[in-house]
């Protein structure tokens, strides 16, 4: 199998775990404290990939201004982009459903397109990175894609645009690991670097200002500190397994 077709295959892979989400959404009315504790497990999983898969290697062979400036970046392009999507949806109070949902959807496809680009990355350095990528994203990706899903129940979105929606959660990943791969297989190390620390202060600026945020906002749950400890603990015994083969 030559290498686009193997990150691909990692990339659909990725997708197709995330989807899972979907389908448990439309069944199922889970309480707001089992998707409180979701979000915290998936937040501590993006948290333990910034901090044992990303940062590590860029800190280790990029310049330390240009992995710091990165970071700083990427942090303050979640920031804009979350400042955005705050306006459009106020901007948008007084029309339809549609329309409110449209603005925060906007903003998780953004965050699923950037996860994509940090498999693609990973799989121009390895193969194995790529995969280990593509699996701890998807397991923090796919209670966003239930949560995602049952608010637009919730909101009253049909069934044909909800199915659209879940067909953008696969595009959007496949397309941002295509993406990632191909424009970036042949630059140089540097170059790659620095846009792997750039995705490291967007994610876990996610982390902090979205994710957990957003699982405390009807006040925290009792083992919220566990659920985030055991995504960390997954993912390291992960990197760890990966790591002895």
């Amino acid at each position: 199998m030559n290498d686009f077709l193997l990150v691909l295959a990692i990339a659909t892979l990725a997708a197709g775990l995330t989807y899972l989400g979907v389908p448990v959404a439309e069944r199922f009315d889970v309480p707001q404290r089992a998707v409180s504790g979701a979000l915290q497990f998936a937040a501590g999983i993006i948290t333990a990939i910034v901090a044992f898969s990303l940062m590590p290697p860029a800190v280790r062979a990029g310049s330390y201004l240009w992995v710091v400036l990165g970071f700083f970046t990427g942090g303050v392009l979640y920031v804009i982009l979350e400042y955005a999507s705050a306006r459009a949806l106020s901007g948008s109070a007084g029309s339809n459903e549609g329309s409110v949902s449209l603005g925060l959807y906007i903003g998780i496809l953004v965050d699923l397109l950037i996860d994509g680009v940090v498999i693609g990355i990973g799989a121009t350095l390895t193969p194995e990175t790529g995969l280990l990528l593509a699996l701890g994203l998807a397991i923090s990706t796919a209670p966003l894609a239930f949560v995602t899903t049952a608010t637009a129940r919730q909101q009253g979105v049909s069934a044909e645009r909800r199915r659209l929606l879940s067909y953008l959660f696969v595009a959007a990943i496949v397309g941002g690991a295509m993406l990632g791969y191909l424009v970036l297989r042949n630059r140089s190390l540097e170059a790659r670097i620095i846009l792997v620390a750039l995705a490291s202060g967007f994610l876990i600026t996610m982390v902090t200002q979205g994710m957990i945020p957003e699982a405390n906002k009807e006040g925290e749950p009792g083992f919220a500190g566990i659920l985030f400890v055991s995504g960390l603990s997954l993912y390291l015994l992960m990197s760890l397994g990966f790591g002895q083969n």
